[in-house]
């Protein structure tokens, strides 16, 4: 037993830690994150994970960098406009947070200072600078966008810090029939239309996104 366990710590890794780590988020939430977890998790006492990370802390902040690792810069045609470049890397950006949407508070949270996170801030901001934004504004503007995306994938996945789920059809329903129609006319009708399907999260999602690429003053270097 002793021996099977010393294979089992020499075994471990950083990468294999955040690894599982992410699978446990995915399943249970980052709130059911701990060392103890963690260790029932990758089958080692929790004592043998703080050779790989310090403490909890240091988990749901690799877990960011472990999602930011999944999104992919798309290739693009340097003549491309700008806009339709970034609305490619939020798109793809986007579908990698709601393929983990139990790490979605730990990415909300996380200070990108280093690592992949802050290799597509890089590479975003490279892209708003050469477009002919000063940095000042190629930061807000990238900020709001991401903002944007981020509370997007919450609502969505309904997790914490919003935490609510979208409703059921026989709940919209009861919703539309409980309401004074006299008071409420355009959102009972809106919940009438809804239907089965619920929200099209795709166009809703792009309409946001539209909104704010197509608001975002044109840059004092711009043609």
């Amino acid at each position: 037993m002793a021996g099977g366990a010393s294979r089992r710590r020499a075994g471990l890794s950083r990468d294999r830690v955040f690894e599982a780590a992410l699978r446990i988020a995915d399943t249970e939430g980052v709130e059911a994150l701990s060392m103890r977890r963690l260790g029932r998790e990758l089958g080692v006492e929790a004592m043998s994970l703080y050779h790989h990370v310090p403490d909890k802390a240091a988990i749901v902040a690799g877990l960011a960098d472990r999602v930011f690792a999944e999104v992919t810069v798309p290739a693009t045609d340097p003549a491309a406009d700008w806009r339709t470049v970034l609305r490619g890397l939020l798109w793809t950006l986007r579908g990698t947070l709601l393929r983990h949407p139990g790490a979605l508070p730990a990415v909300a949270t996380h200070e990108v200072t280093a690592g992949p996170g802050l290799e597509l801030y890089e590479a975003a901001m490279r892209l708003l600078h050469d477009a002919g934004f000063d940095l000042v504004e190629a930061n807000y503007a990238l900020n709001n966008l991401v903002t944007y995306t981020i509370g997007h994938c919450l609502a969505m996945a309904g997790r914490p810090p919003l935490g609510v789920a979208e409703p059921t059809t026989s709940q919209r329903r009861e919703t539309a029939a409980a309401l004074d129609r006299n008071r409420y006319p355009t959102v009972a009708a809106w919940l009438g239309q809804l239907g089965d399907a619920g929200y099209d999260a795709d166009a809703l999602y792009q309409q946001g996104l539209t909104a704010l690429l197509d608001g975002l003053a044109e840059p004092a270097g711009a043609p």
